[in-house]
């Protein structure tokens, strides 16, 4: 068969063809695309999601501001109901990180089975705690084999000072615990009941509504010095982690080293720190250290939260 010759395309038609070979080119080194990062925390109380916003909005606008330029936009914050709900949200794909106790982010894992603890949150300068048992001043409890048979007031169920550690703590002790209104409940267990904030739990302590409460030492610290001094401390557990900002398993790896060197840098200046300290006290992020990590194996261990349940 002959040879068939085409014609040979035109000068402009040419230079049209180049452009577009170099668009496609160009194409192949074209940006990433832009990736989501949104908070999700629980309400600390129902129907209050606008002060979660006032607690962590300047914290957002800081890191959309560092972020942005690298391709990651900083989402509004993700408000849930409960654990349950947010750990529902992770899984979904709708949160890429949360911030929070050792406690609730087990739940969290164990119910998203898609969380990674990346970052140690130091809060009022603190990077562990612990909890402390606590009673009226002229009680007969002196440890914690006493508390058997009465009634110990805790915060709330998704706390880690508050109720999952001294739990942990009791039943380490041999201790049986169980909710005050469990049908199970007598005089071989300790009997919790819940307050919603520290410094009821110290008030009902006084005012006899429980024989002894537990949380943090740094709430302890905080109590109104006319609270505190009729109060005494009984028995201190080991320290814990304060608290962990963790990222959803499958963020795109890039966006998650902008946003954890972002959030480290945060304390560097004085915008940075003020947003930090308006999110509950935030002092600073530092990176979760091997050490970290053994640790939390460890607790996990003893705070597994089918336990609470």
């Amino acid at each position: 068969m002959a040879a068939v010759s085409l014609p040979r395309p035109s000068r402009p038609c040419r230079l049209a063809l180049a452009a577009a070979a170099v668009l496609l080119a160009g194409g192949a080194h074209a940006e990433p695309a832009r990736v989501p990062l949104r908070l999700g925390v629980v309400a600390e109380e129902q129907n209050e999601p606008d002060r979660m916003l006032r607690v962590f909005g300047d914290l957002l606008a800081r890191l959309r501001e560092r972020l942005a330029p690298g391709g990651v936009d900083v989402g509004g914050l993700v408000v849930a109901r409960d654990v349950a709900d947010l750990s529902q949200r992770l899984g979904a794909g709708g949160v890429e990180f949360v911030i929070e106790t050792v406690f609730p982010t087990l739940m969290l894992q164990d119910r998203s089975r898609r969380l990674e603890p990346a970052l140690v949150v130091v809060r009022r300068g603190q990077r562990s705690y612990h909890s402390v048992f606590f009673t009226k001043k002229d009680a007969p409890i002196q440890a914690l084999a006493d508390l058997r048979g009465r009634t110990l007031v805790l915060q709330v169920l998704r706390s880690t000072s508050a109720f999952a550690l001294p739990k942990a703590e009791l039943e380490r002790a041999g201790l049986g615990v169980v909710a005050a209104d469990d049908a199970r409940a007598d005089r071989r267990h300790v009997r919790y009941v819940f307050a919603l904030a520290e410094i009821n739990q110290a008030v009902w302590v006084l005012h006899g509504r429980g024989d002894a409460g537990a949380f943090s030492d740094g709430d302890w610290a905080a109590l109104p010095e006319r609270i505190r001094s009729q109060l005494r401390v009984f028995h201190e557990t080991r320290p814990i982690l304060r608290g962990l900002l963790s990222f959803r398993s499958d963020l795109d790896p890039r966006a998650r080293r902008l946003a954890e060197s972002a959030l480290m840098e945060l304390a560097g200046d004085d915008a940075g720190r003020a947003a930090l300290g308006a999110a509950a006290g935030i002092t600073r992020f530092e990176p979760l250290t091997a050490a970290d990590r053994q640790q939390m194996r460890g607790w996990a261990s003893v705070l597994r939260p089918a336990r609470a349940r």
